[in-house]
C-alpha cells in the first residue's frame, strides 16, 4: 500500500511527527504497527499513533538524526518522494478491553505514539474503564505531547495522566525515575489491569518481570517486545 505525504513537523529532540494519506481505506487497529518497505529485503516498523477512527489518515511519530539511517533514510524518502510503501497491520499488542480490568498504558520516549493510538481509541468507544497513561522521557521537555494528553485526561473523568521524568528539574512534580517503577509506585497491585507497554526490550524484559511480581496476569501484558523476548 502507498501512503502519500501530508505534513511533517519536527516536535523537538529530534521527533518527527508525520501525517500520511491514503487513497483506499486503512484497516488496522489501536496499538498496531505498519511496515516501512525500503527496499526488498529492508521492512522497518513503526507504530501508529492514530487511532482507526481516523480513517483515511495516518499518524507517526519517528525519532531520526542523520547518524542513525535506519529512520532518518525514512525520513528522507518521505520528503524526496511524498510517499513511503508500508504494509498493515502488524502486532498482536492490540487493544483489547476487558470490562472488570482497568487499563494501564505505558511508554517511554517515542514509544508513545503507540500509547496514543490506544488512548485516543478508548475516548472513541467511550469506553468507562480506568485508563492510567504513564509516559516517561529523560526530560520533561521531551514530552513533545504534554498538553495534548493533558487535554485527553482532563476532558474524560475515567482518563489519568502520569508524566514521569527520569533527570527532572527543580520545579517538577511529578513521578520521577523509571516510568515502569511509577506504574507499579501508583497503583500498587496490578491484579485487576491489563497493561500496554512500549518501550525497548530492556526496559520490557524489567517490567514483564516487575509487572507480574506485583500481581499482574501475563496473559494482561500487552508490548509488540513480547514476541522477542
Amino acid at each position: 500500500m502507498q501512503l502519500n505525504l501530508k505534513t511533517i513537523e519536527n516536535v523537538g529532540h529530534d521527533v518527527y511527527r508525520i501525517i500520511l494519506s491514503a487513497d483506499d481505506d486503512l484497516q488496522y487497529c489501536a496499538g498496531q504497527y505498519l511496515l516501512v518497505h525500503m527496499g526488498e529485503n529492508d521492512a522497518r516498523p513503526f507504530s501508529i499513533a492514530s487511532s482507526p477512527s481516523k480513517d483515511k489518515f495516518i499518524e507517526l511519530h519517528i525519532g531520526a538524526v542523520p547518524e542513525n539511517p535506519y529512520a532518518w533514510d525514512v525520513i528522507e524518502r518521505l520528503r524526496t518522494l511524498g510517499n513511503i510503501q508500508v504494509t498493515l497491520a502488524n502486532g498482536d499488542a492490540y487493544l483489547q478491553p476487558q470490562e472488570d480490568k482497568s487499563i494501564v498504558l505505558i511508554a517511554g520516549g517515542t514509544g508513545y505514539s503507540y500509547l496514543k493510538s490506544i488512548a485516543f481509541e478508548i475516548a472513541e468507544q467511550q469506553l468507562d474503564t480506568p485508563v492510567h497513561i504513564f509516559w516517561g522521557a529523560k526530560q520533561a521537555s521531551q514530552l513533545y505531547e504534554f498538553d495534548i494528553m493533558q487535554a485527553l485526561c482532563d476532558k474524560y473523568d475515567n482518563f489519568y495522566f502520569h508524566p514521569v521524568v527520569e533527570q527532572p528539574e527543580s520545579d517538577w512534580e511529578g513521578f520521577t525515575g523509571l516510568v515502569h517503577l511509577s506504574v507499579i509506585e501508583h497503583m500498587h497491585t496490578l491484579n485487576a489491569t491489563q497493561v500496554y507497554i512500549a518501550g525497548p526490550f530492556p526496559m520490557a524484559k524489567v517490567a514483564r518481570e516487575d509487572f507480574i511480581k506485583a500481581g499482574l496476569s501475563q496473559d494482561a501484558l500487552f508490548g509488540d517486545a513480547y514476541a522477542f523476548i
